[in-house]
């Protein structure tokens, strides 16, 4: 799967140096540091910082989300500086999540930067699309009860309501409005929602049978499909109430791809999933991937940032969801968040892994270059959009400019 690539990115030993300027600023050699961890956390704790840290930073050994954690918590650098010193870029989650789900309708997670550098997701509704004011800390809880959208990208497999959403479109979905007063009697008028079904998402209407049953009607078909149980056979997730569109026309195909799963029946909701592994085998049935195909997506990954330890295996990405310790290797949970459609912070709240960046001070960049926040060139048309976060119309944009790179690229080849 073909995907661009980023910037590689710094060698080791650039690094290595550029954190030990870092630890010296706030007044710690590695020495004092990791005895600092082992004292507030313990020498078995995964959150201790070995005196071989950067040693092993040297030798390829990325730390762990865990211990970039430590870090943050004991210089009182923020958690997202850390990230980005160790060349974890968070903005890279929905750049990627965009640019390589193509088939399926999946979900994609914004993540947002401010002018000081704070990375954090907000909500469509936020100030910072028209004002550019500060975003709010990262250190607060990301998938609160009370927000409001969820975004969508519309897949070329099976889209019921083709050509009203283009495939590659990006969609806000309002999960306050889930229906029952606004069900259609046909596919061609009523409101559109996102719906979750055994084997993945869809963006369509819906047609009310009774209180247990519904319809989901395709404007591309002459049936819709068979009744569905509510919560069992299909969830209604939200409305969808606007549109980032694409600007080039996918094919679309009626027979969308086997997603492998075999169960007849939806999991309980995700959202409310008290185990990490629930959340893993959840959102990815959510996404309609097997296993294979979410290591394909995974290899990707990879290529696109440089980095063999974005790839996850077949046999991992099966026993992530099945054992009871979280994965803590920082490159495959930025990996996981793409393929599944998970918030970065989302995963951390419910892997117990503990950060707090409400009351932490920026690192100076002075002692280390965080990485400039790029102005973004607008998609024609979308230079006024203030209903989508600015990270997915970055992204959305990016696959638009690749698109026209090729398409004049074809032109050329066949002049």
């Amino acid at each position: 799967m073909a995907c661009q690539s980023y910037p590689p990115p710094l060698d080791q030993r650039t690094r290595a140096k550029q954190i030990k300027r870092v630890l010296k600023s706030a007044g710690f050699t590695l020495a004092q540091l990791s005895a600092r961890s082992r004292d507030q956390y313990g020498r078995a704790s995964p959150y201790f910082v070995p005196p071989t840290f950067l040693y092993k930073l040297l030798t390829g050994v990325t730390p762990h989300v865990c211990q970039i954690a430590a870090l943050s918590a004991i210089t009182h650098h923020r958690f997202t500086d850390w990230m980005t010193a160790f060349g974890f870029d968070l903005a890279q989650i929905p750049r990627l999540q965009v640019r390589l789900h193509r088939e399926r309708t999946v979900l994609v997670t914004p993540v947002e930067t401010d002018t000081n550098g704070m990375v954090s997701r907000t909500t469509a509704t936020c100030p910072v699309a028209r004002t550019g004011t500060p975003l709010q800390s990262a250190a607060m809880p990301l998938n609160r009860v009370d927000e409001p959208y969820l975004y969508a990208r519309i897949g070329t497999a099976n889209n019921p309501t083709f050509p009203e959403l283009l495939p590659g479109s990006i969609v806000r979905v309002d999960t306050r409005n889930k229906g029952f007063a606004s069900f259609s009697a046909d596919a061609n008028s009523g409101p559109i929602y996102l719906v979750e079904r055994v084997g993945g998402l869809t963006c369509c209407r819906v047609k009310r049978l009774d209180d247990r049953h519904i319809l989901l009607l395709s404007r591309r078909s002459a049936q819709s499909s068979f009744p569905l149980r509510l919560d069992e056979e299909a969830r209604i997730l939200g409305r969808v109430d606007t549109e980032l569109r694409s600007s080039q026309v996918t094919h679309v195909s009626n027979s969308g791809a086997d997603s492998g799963v075999t169960t007849s029946m939806l999991r309980r909701n995700s959202q409310s999933a008290s185990r990490l592994c629930a959340l893993l085998q959840t959102s990815r049935e959510r996404s309609g991937l097997t296993f294979r195909s979410a290591h394909n997506i995974s290899v990707s990954v990879a290529q696109a940032l440089h980095d063999k330890h974005y790839a996850i295996s077949i046999g991992l990405l099966s026993d992530y969801e099945t054992i009871d310790t979280p994965p803590r290797h920082t490159a495959k949970i930025m990996t996981l968040c793409i393929l599944y459609g998970i918030d970065f912070f989302r995963y951390l709240n419910c892997a117990g892994i503990q950060y707090d960046d409400s009351w932490k001070s920026p690192m100076p960049t002075t002692t280390f270059p965080l990485k400039a926040i790029p102005q973004l060139a607008w998609p024609t048309g979308q230079q006024s959009r203030t209903d989508f976060p600015l990270s997915l119309v970055e992204a959305q944009n990016e696959v638009i400019e690749s698109f026209s790179r090729r398409r004049i690229a074809l032109e050329i080849t066949l002049a």
